[in-house]
């Protein structure tokens, strides 16, 4: 078996489908930076690694987990607003695209799907009250998704609050502003 070949079936059995150029040289225990390039460049050539962008890559054969990829196209961002909000049935429209809470505003799109990254405060981005980490991703709880969507969106209808845990809710609204405390109380 080849270097290529045992570096590959290193990935393929790990839990993650989507790899960072960083996460790679940690895999396979490279330090040099022209090593790594080479490897990965002989990866995609021999088809084992697949380039879905600068710096990120998939097994080939292997499927991709959209969430995971969201994550990590890019750095300090989480899964929220309405991809959370409609998985939790607090709002039943259906999303085409995966929401998330970034230290930016900014969009995606490529073969994967179409990504949406919205700025909340640095103050509630860098808190993980109300983030469930996933081993790959990290996503929003309900409580969570609802409290940056109607900071960044203001009050909107929503379809079933019902499932909301008050106090948790308060707890994280507290993490933005007055103004977002003050809406949640409103529409609660």
């Amino acid at each position: 078996m080849s270097n290529i070949t045992k570096r590959i079936v290193k990935l393929a059995i790990s839990k993650k489908s989507v790899f960072t150029t960083d996460e790679l040289a940690l895999a396979w225990k490279i330090t040099n930076k022209n090593v790594l390039r080479v490897t990965i460049n002989r990866s995609i050539k021999n088809n084992f690694l697949k380039k879905i962008r600068r710096g990120i890559y998939s097994l080939d054969k292997k499927e991709i987990n959209v969430f995971e990829l969201a994550c990590k196209l890019k750095k300090r961002s989480y899964i929220s607003f309405e991809t959370v909000l409609s998985q939790e049935g607090i709002i039943f429209q259906w999303q085409d695209k995966i929401f998330l809470a970034s230290d930016r505003t900014s969009e995606i799109k490529n073969k994967q799907g179409k990504f949406v990254y919205k700025k909340i405060p640095d103050k509630a981005l860098y808190n993980n009250d109300g983030i469930i980490n996933k081993k790959n991703y990290f996503i929003a709880t309900k409580e969570r998704a609802l409290c940056d969507k109607i900071y960044k969106d203001g009050i909107s209808y929503f379809d079933d609050l019902s499932g909301i845990d008050r106090k948790k809710i308060f707890r994280i609204a507290r993490l933005y502003n007055k103004r977002l405390e003050r809406d949640i109380k409103k529409i609660l």
